[in-house]
């Protein structure tokens, strides 16, 4: 399920339920009408009960395009277990984030513990 609320220029995507290769367009096509008229986009993930590969690769996609036309991706709260799950999997937490990341707002990006 993709539920975008808010304007224009800041808006939120809540995403629950299954981000898996099944659904992979219904999240692109949320991800995309965003991206193509805001300026900022919170990222509630936290309702999301399972994800893949497609579902992060999604969310790169999303926070690069959004970073190449100097817009914000954020997200709202911790990653639920699923997608770190996904993502310690996948190879894909790092301990910096991809190259021209200047804003350090990759999820994927290990933090230290406090």
């Amino acid at each position: 399920m993709f539920e975008i609320t808010g304007g224009e220029d800041r808006a939120t995507l809540t995403v629950s339920g299954e981000v898996t290769m099944q659904n992979a367009l219904a999240f692109r096509d949320a991800l995309k009408e965003w991206i193509e008229k805001g300026d900022t986009l919170d990222l509630n993930l936290g309702g999301v009960a399972e994800a893949d590969l497609t579902c992060l690769q999604l969310i790169c996609s999303a926070h690069r395009s959004l970073m190449n036309t100097k817009k914000t991706l954020t997200v709202m709260g911790e990653l639920p277990e699923s997608i770190s799950k996904a993502a310690q999997e996948a190879g894909f937490v790092r301990e910096r984030g991809c190259r021209g990341e200047e804003s350090h707002s990759c999820i994927w990006v290990m933090r230290p513990e406090r």
